[in-house]
C-alpha cells in the first residue's frame, strides 16, 4: 500500500550526490530564482520541538486509528464465488469506465511517478540557499507524508472499498483475489504525490516572494500536472475509481501546501524601537491592530 520504504536506499543515495554537487557551487552564492542572481530572503519558516508536537500528535493518532479501524473493519480478501457475484451496475457511472481498464505499464509508472514526487524535496540540496535549511525542510516533509499516508490508512480500512480490478475478468484471479483489492479509497500513489510536489512548489514560492511570472507559472504547473499524471496511471493500471484519486489529490495537495504555509513565520504586531526627543529619550512600544 505503501510504496516509499522500498525505494529508501535510492533516496538517500541520491540525496548524498546532490549534496556533493552542492557542495562544489556553494561559493557562487548564486540563485537562479531571485532578482539579480542574489538571494535576500530570510528562512521563511519557523521550526522546533513545540511547534511540531501539533503535527507529531496528528501523525501519531492517525497512526494509531488508522491501525485499530484495521483491526475491527479488515475485511478477508475475495473469494472466487464472491468475484463472481461482484454487481458492476452498482458502481456509479462517473466510476465505472475504470472497471475496463488494465495496463500493467501504467502500474509501472504510476510507481515511477511517486519515486519522482518522493526525490522532490531534495532539490532543496542543490545551488540553492534551502539548503542550509535542508533539515528544517525535511521534517515538514515527513510530516506532509506522515499525514497523508496516515489519512489513508484510515480511509482505505474505514470504507474497505474494491479496486476496479477486481470487476475485471482479464486480471487472473490471483490478482483480483489480492490482499490489497478492497483497498480502493483513495488513492495513496496519487495523495503522496500531490503532498509531495506542492510541498516542493510551496517552499520554493516562499522562499522567492519576487520569483518571475514565468518561473511562477512553471513551477506550479509541474506541481499541479505530476500528481494528476500519477492519478491517470492508477486509473488507467485498473488500480482505482477516479473519485478515488480525485479526493486523493485533493488531500494531499492540500496538506503540501498547507503544513508549510502553517510553518510559516508570524509577523509580530508588536514592534519596539528607540527614541530620542528633546532631553528624553527611552523606547517606544507601537501594536498594530489590524
Amino acid at each position: 500500500m505503501f510504496i516509499l520504504p522500498k525505494y529508501l536506499s535510492t533516496i538517500l543515495a541520491l540525496g548524498f550526490c546532490l549534496n556533493l554537487i552542492a557542495q562544489k557551487s556553494i561559493h557562487k552564492k548564486d540563485c537562479e530564482r531571485c532578482i539579480h542572481g542574489k538571494h535576500s530572503s530570510e528562512s521563511p519558516y519557523t521550526v522546533n520541538l513545540k511547534s511540531e508536537l501539533p503535527y507529531i500528535a496528528a501523525s501519531a493518532g492517525l497512526l494509531g486509528s488508522g491501525l485499530l479501524v484495521k483491526s475491527i473493519n479488515e475485511e478477508k480478501p475475495f473469494t472466487l464465488e464472491e468475484l463472481n457475484n461482484l454487481d458492476l451496475s452498482k458502481i456509479n457511472k462517473f466510476d465505472r469506465g475504470a472497471v475496463f481498464n488494465n495496463s500493467s505499464s501504467a502500474r509501472a509508472y504510476s510507481d515511477y511517478a511517486l519515486m519522482t514526487g518522493a526525490l522532490l524535496p531534495l532539490y532543496f540540496l542543490s545551488n540553492h540557499n534551502t539548503r542550509s535549511d535542508f533539515i528544517p525542510l525535511i521534517i515538514m516533509g515527513a510530516e506532509v507524508y506522515a499525514i497523508t499516508s496516515t489519512l489513508a490508512l484510515n480511509s482505505k480500512f474505514a470504507f474497505n472499498r474494491s479496486r476496479p480490478l477486481a470487476y475485471n475478468p482479464e486480471f487472473s484471479d490471483k490478482f483480483r483475489m489480492g490482499k490489497t483489492s478492497k483497498l480502493s479509497f483513495f488513492s495513496g500513489h496519487t495523495a503522496q504525490t500531490a503532498g509531495f510536489s506542492f510541498f516542493m512548489a510551496k517552499v520554493i514560492s516562499d522562499y522567492h516572494p519576487n520569483m518571475a511570472t514565468g518561473q511562477k507559472i512553471g513551477l506550479w504547473s509541474f506541481a499541479v500536472s505530476l500528481p494528476a499524471v500519477t492519478g491517470y496511471l492508477r486509473v488507467k493500471g485498473g488500480k482505482h475509481f477516479n473519485t478515488d484519486v480525485i479526493t486523493g489529490y485533493a488531500i494531499g495537495a492540500f496538506l503540501g501546501w498547507a503544513i508549510p504555509h502553517l510553518h510559516k513565520k508570524k509577523e509580530s504586531k508588536l514592534s519596539i524601537a528607540p527614541f530620542n526627543y528633546q532631553n528624553s529619550s527611552g523606547l517606544s512600544f507601537t501594536f498594530r491592530l489590524d
